[in-house]
C-alpha cells in the first residue's frame, strides 16, 4: 500500500519521549507501511509549537494547532493569540484539536464553548480547517448538536469530526453540511459494530482516516502504543466493510484529506 493520509497523529506526544521513540523512525517505519502524508496534531500551546516544529522539519508532515477543550481551564484568552500566531506557520494545515467535552463534567460547558468559538474564528481568519474533538457521556449527543449549533452559526465550512465512533445518524447530521468523518483504528475492534455500520453506511467522499497515535491502536496491535503505522490495519477494515480494494480506500481518503487541508 501506498499514499495514505494519516490525518491526527501525536508525534508531540510526551509518552514517545519516555519511551526513547525517535520521530523520524517513526514516519520512516510508517512509509514502509503506505503512510505518505500526516497531520501531527496539538492538544495545548506546548504540544501546538512542536506540532509546528516536525511541520517544519520533515517533508509531508503537516500541523494542527489548538487547545483542547479539556485544558481550556488552564488558559486564558489571551493564551489563544499564541494560536494565531502559530496559524501563520508554514504548513500548518488547521486548527485542532479543538471542541466540546462533556464525557468527564459539563462544568466547564460555557468556558469550552468560548474557546472553541475563539479557535474557530481564527481558523477561518487563517482559511483553516476546524479539526474537533467531540466526546459525550454515553447516550447522550449533547456535545455533538451544541458543536453543530456553533458551526452553523459561524457559518463553517471545513470541519473534521475527529476520531468518530458513533452510529450513522448523528454522523449523518454533519456529512450532509459538507464535513468529514474521520475513522480511527477503534473501527477494527470487534465491539465497534456501531461506527462500522456508520463506515458501512457512508460514502467514501465522505471519510477521512486517522490513528490519534499514541492511543487506540487497532487490531491485531491493540494493547500496545500506538504508531502512525498501524494505520493500514484501519483502511484493511475499511475495504473488508465496504467490500472494495484497499487501493481505492487509500485513494478516496487522502483526496479527502488533501481537500480539507487544501493541500490539492
Amino acid at each position: 500500500m501506498a499514499g495514505i493520509f494519516d490525518t491526527h497523529t501525536h508525534f508531540n506526544d510526551e509518552v514517545y519521549k519516555e519511551n526513547d521513540f525517535e520521530v523520524s523512525e517513526m514516519i520512516k517505519e510508517a512509509k514502509v507501511n503506505g503512510v505518505t502524508h500526516f497531520c501531527c496534531v496539538g492538544f495545548d500551546i506546548k504540544s501546538s509549537k512542536e506540532a509546528c516544529k516536525y511541520a517544519l522539519k520533515y517533508p509531508n508532515v503537516y500541523a494542527a494547532v489548538g487547545i483542547h477543550p479539556n485544558d481550556v481551564t488552564k488558559f486564558t484568552k489571551g493564551d489563544l493569540e499564541e494560536i494565531d500566531v502559530m496559524a501563520n506557520s508554514d504548513n500548518v494545515v488547521a486548527i485542532g484539536e479543538v471542541g466540546l467535552d462533556y464525557y468527564y463534567s459539563d462544568e466547564h460547558k460555557e468556558i469550552q464553548k468560548e474557546f472553541f468559538i475563539e479557535q474557530i474564528k481564527i481558523a477561518q481568519k487563517n482559511d483553516l480547517a476546524v479539526m474537533m474533538h467531540l466526546r459525550d457521556k454515553d447516550g447522550s449527543e449533547s456535545a455533538y448538536l451544541d458543536a453543530l449549533e456553533i458551526l452553523d452559526n459561524l457559518n463553517v465550512k471545513r470541519a473534521i469530526v475527529h476520531c468518530y465512533t458513533r452510529g450513522i445518524e448523528l454522523a449523518k447530521k454533519f456529512v450532509k453540511r459538507g464535513y468529514l468523518i474521520s475513522i480511527p483504528g477503534v473501527v477494527t475492534f470487534k465491539n465497534a459494530t456501531s461506527l462500522q455500520e456508520t463506515v458501512e453506511k457512508l460514502s467514501l467522499n465522505e471519510i477521512i482516516v486517522e490513528t490519534d497515535a499514541p492511543y487506540l491502536t487497532p487490531e491485531p496491535k491493540r494493547g500496545k502504543l500506538n504508531m502512525s503505522k498501524n494505520i493500514a490495519f484501519t483502511i484493511e477494515k475499511i475495504a473488508n466493510i465496504k467490500k472494495l480494494n484497499k487501493t481505492d480506500v487509500i485513494e478516496a481518503t487522502t483526496n479527502n484529506a488533501l481537500k480539507v487541508f487544501k493541500l490539492a
